[in-house]
């Protein structure tokens, strides 16, 4: 199956267009992640969450009067889309162990709501040292990951090739926590994996226009190595956009008809595919161009 007929774009002589947009896009991925911040899961900041979904309409306002009632006027409330509570207490705030505190509030709503059923769907607490462990854990497997990809691509193909996935790489997680910032997504460890889902995927991408490069490079002689760049993701066009498509339709059907914590998952996904595809097709093979004119090696015999 192909999208595209045979193609020819400029994909390497407009480069300069494409790094522009990316370092925009970074920036302002930063910018949101500094200034905007994230809204940290339990799992991050310790505490307890308590997710309720009631039987009938409540009014948020009466769900704050029932926590200030039994002493958790500090507690963070948010509604859902679908009409749930997300009650969130910091470990500070509570007076008593989190199981504690998951009893106390089912027997205050019982007292503050009654004749109205509630059900409580999700019941979790963290210790602020698990908070801490965990976040650390994150950061080294991202660490680790992006080593690996690092030594994994520059053993096979080279050290340009290495660098570039790296960079790419890089430049789709800033992307994904930009967009989550941006939308005030939950940052929680079903996201992270969304998170590492995407890097693998996107390397994957990688790794296949790399290879069109490097053996285009051992057939093509007479070509510059920037020609042999531009036709290789030519080449690779129909492959990449139709497998990111594929995955595309998955995590849009996630996102539109899951629950709220796959949405999440399938929100960073969906996020992840589209400027993963679009660094396979416009950065990576880009970067490695730039590194060679720069830094020119013999073209391998």
């Amino acid at each position: 199956m192909k999208l595209f007929g045979t193609t020819n774009i400029a994909f390497v002589k407009n480069r300069r267009i494409f790094f522009l947009i990316s370092a925009l896009l970074v920036l302002t991925s930063i910018l949101l992640i500094i200034f905007r911040g994230f809204r940290y899961g339990v799992d991050f900041t310790g505490g307890g969450l308590v997710q309720i979904r009631f039987s009938q309409p409540v009014k948020i306002d009466a769900v704050r009067a029932a926590l200030t009632a039994m002493g958790e006027s500090g507690a963070s409330i948010q509604q859902t889309e679908t009409g749930d509570f997300l009650i969130r207490v910091k470990p500070q705030e509570k007076t008593g162990a989190e199981s504690n505190f998951s009893s106390r509030l089912r027997q205050q709503l019982a007292v503050s709501f009654p004749g109205i059923a509630f059900e409580v769907l999700r019941d979790e607490a963290v210790g602020p040292r698990i908070s801490r462990e965990l976040q650390g854990k994150v950061l080294i497997a991202i660490l680790f990951g992006m080593i690996g990809i690092l030594i994994y691509v520059s053993f096979r193909f080279d050290f340009r090739f290495g660098t570039g996935a790296v960079l790419a790489l890089v430049h789709d997680t800033l992307i994904v926590l930009g967009f989550c910032s941006l939308f005030n997504k939950e940052i929680t460890t079903t996201l992270i994996a969304a998170i590492l889902t995407v890097i693998g995927y996107s390397v994957n991408d990688s790794i296949v226009v790399s290879d069109r490069i490097r053996e285009d490079t051992k057939k093509i002689r007479k070509e510059s190595f920037a020609e042999i760049a531009n036709l290789a993701i030519n080449k690779t066009l129909n492959r990449t956009v139709i497998t990111s498509l594929t995955t595309l339709f998955v995590s849009v059907a996630l996102l539109i008809l899951a629950s709220a914590e796959i949405r999440d998952f399938a929100f960073a996904m969906t996020v992840g595919i589209i400027f993963g595809t679009y660094s396979s097709i416009f950065i990576v093979a880009n970067l490695v161009v730039e590194m060679e004119q720069r830094f020119p090696t013999r073209r391998r015999r």
